[in-house]
């Protein structure tokens, strides 16, 4: 009986070793199958052709232009002092109205001014009548009058003389006149005003006007440092977009640059000077400025997006026989629609523009030509459930440039 369950005992154990050691065995199996298929799928996708689009490159006349934010500033701005001390008397001229130059703006009390001057000139002409006696009996008679005291008439009479117009300069400074034909823009004291001369400080003195040239404007921008060996005034062609002026366009040519950049921000400041007889650029308005900075003519273009970046440069994908090749290549200026291909291509190349994501060299491929649909406007409502409003507006959005 005992050698009986012995023999049942070992019987036992070895059917359960037997099937500990087989599940090793299938999954090995199962893998290598899964393997095999995946790499059969991977076969079979690799040969299928893919989809792509594709352009030839084209010949245009191409320009690199930026497009910087800038300030409109009058030709010339000048806040308006007083020379002399003194009570406003009458001031002429508001905001918004135009003067002459030369014209007499504002006139200032000073009755100390006045009384100096009726001095000298007083003076001036007792001093011009004692010279001018000492001076004839001289000639006359020699040996009455010594020549030194008709050389001291003479110096102290035309000491006089310069004290007088010196006098009547200061007393014409009662009259502040415009510097240039321009505009008032600010005005800032009325008739009855204390009035302090401002010859020492501006600080603690009341300006009367701010007056500004707007005949021509000058048109500010800052340059980034890379673009700045481009600028050259008088031949970088710019054109300028205010906003609010949709239907106008400006045009002109930078005038001047610093030359230098400015260490903070590392740009270099350029001015537009442009007519403005109608005075629709108003200083102080923002605007948009755009520089031609550089003209390619009959340039080999290519839409921007067909061509490649990596760590080894710039290629595109090319189409021939149906397969796709890589081709090195090397680019130049850009107007964002489209980009300038200096070395790598003949010209007459099928260029991939859509698709190169799937693709490797030698892939196969199925091309067809490069073709964007042509946009159509949208609109999009904009709906509001609160009680009392208006009904849904409709805004209307312009289709994007087709390049």
């Amino acid at each position: 009986m005992s050698i009986l369950v012995l023999f049942v005992i070992t019987l036992w154990l070895a059917v359960g070793g037997c099937q500990r050691d087989e599940p090793a065995h299938p999954s090995k199996s199962a893998a290598a199958v899964s393997n095999g298929s995946h790499e059969r799928d991977a076969a079979t996708n690799g040969n299928q052709p893919v989809d792509v689009q594709v352009t030839k490159p084209l010949r245009k006349d191409l320009a690199y232009t930026i497009t910087l934010p800038a300030n409109i500033a009058p030709l010339y701005q000048t806040t308006l002092y007083a020379k002399v001390s003194g009570y406003l008397k009458w001031i002429g001229p508001d905001k918004g109205d135009q003067v002459k130059k030369g014209q007499i703006v504002a006139i200032i009390d000073a009755p100390e001014v006045e009384e100096q001057y009726q001095q000298s000139v007083a003076d001036y002409k007792i001093k011009k009548i004692t010279f001018d006696r000492l001076r004839s009996v001289w000639k006359e008679s020699p040996d009455v009058i010594a020549k030194q005291d008709v050389d001291v008439a003479e110096a102290t009479y035309e000491g006089a003389k310069t004290l007088m117009q010196q006098r009547a300069v200061l007393r014409d400074y009662t009259k502040v006149r415009a510097p240039y034909e321009g505009i008032i823009t600010a005005r800032f004291a009325d008739p009855g005003a204390l009035i302090q001369v401002a010859t020492s400080s501006a600080t603690s003195a009341i300006p009367l006007f701010t007056i500004m040239d707007l005949n021509t404007v000058r048109i500010y921008a800052n340059v980034p440092q890379d673009d700045s060996p481009w600028i050259v005034p008088g031949q970088t062609k710019v054109a300028l977009r205010v906003h609010e002026l949709q239907q106008r366009s400006f045009s002109g040519t930078i005038t001047r640059s610093t030359l230098a950049l400015d260490p903070s921000t590392r740009s270099l400041l350029v001015e537009v000077d442009l007519p403005n007889l109608d005075h629709a650029l108003r200083p102080g308005t923002f605007a948009e400025l755009s520089i031609a900075l550089r003209e390619i003519s009959n340039a080999l273009v290519l839409p921007p997006q067909a061509v490649n970046s990596n760590t080894k440069g710039k290629s595109v994908f090319i189409v021939e026989h149906d397969t796709a090749k890589t081709l090195p290549v090397h680019t130049g200026i850009t107007d964002g629609q489209w980009i300038e291909i200096t070395d790598g291509l003949r010209g007459d190349e099928d260029v991939v523009v859509v698709g190169k994501r799937q693709l490797l060299d030698q892939s196969p491929v199925h091309a067809s030509p490069f073709q964007l649909p042509d946009a159509t406007p949208s609109q999009q409502k904009f709906e509001r459930r609160s009680a009392g409003v208006q009904p849904p507006a409709t805004l209307n959005i312009e289709p994007a440039a087709k390049p």
